[in-house]
């Protein structure tokens, strides 16, 4: 049975102590994005927060645990009793952002129990590979494909997506602290500054790698 945290201070914290965290009330934004109702955004999920529109926005990644032999468009993603990724049908993803947005596969279907999860795409990602990281892209100005945004924040703990507005607590600041970086979705590495310690959108969120 997949274990859901309901604080930051569990038995498997994720970060090395209480952060402080973004005042006021956020919702998913689930105009931007979609999800499915009921599933669990794991918290330390990257995330953009907008403090004026009260949303919150998913950096959607997942690593590959393997890609069919037989058919290179069925990938099987990481996922475990703490976390799994939240893709949806519909959703496109890259390896490796760039090109047009029209080029980008999308996810077709979506098999997962509480040990897995995997996902047929449109089409083959060239090159993909155990290890890789897939994240979900949007159309730019220029109709390229681009990441959603810069993380601004993470969540602080799970987040179950409900039919309508959807809570999530995140924090910008884990002030004396740092995230546990291996214990949470993948982060990209043009997430964080040049150092590879804090986010590259906002310093004040420090990353550990520590397990």
């Amino acid at each position: 049975m997949k274990t859901r945290r309901k604080s930051f201070t569990g038995q498997r914290p994720i970060f090395t102590g209480s952060p402080s965290l973004v005042p006021g009330g956020f919702n998913l934004d689930k105009t931007s994005q979609n999800f499915t109702v009921g599933d669990v955004i794991p918290g330390g999920t990257l995330a953009i927060y907008d403090e004026q529109t009260r949303k919150v926005q998913i950096i959607k990644t997942g690593k590959v645990l393997e890609v069919d032999a037989d058919n290179a468009k069925i990938v099987t993603l990481v996922t475990d009793e703490f976390y799994q990724p939240v893709f949806v049908v519909g959703d496109s993803v890259l390896k490796t952002v760039n090109g047009t947005f029209a080029n980008a596969p999308t996810v077709t279907k979506v098999e997962k129990t509480d040990t897995l999860m995997k996902i047929t795409l449109s089409a083959a990602i060239t090159g993909l590979t155990t290890g890789d990281v897939l994240v979900q892209v949007i159309k730019d100005s220029s109709n390229n494909a681009a990441v959603i945004g810069d993380a601004n924040c993470v969540t602080v703990a799970d987040v179950d997506v409900r039919e309508y507005e959807t809570p999530v607590a995140v924090t910008a600041d884990t002030m004396q602290y740092a995230l546990y970086e291996r214990r949470v979705p993948p982060i990209l590495a043009s997430q964080k500054d040049s150092t590879g310690k804090f986010l590259k959108a906002n310093p004040h969120v420090k990353l550990s790698q520590s397990y």
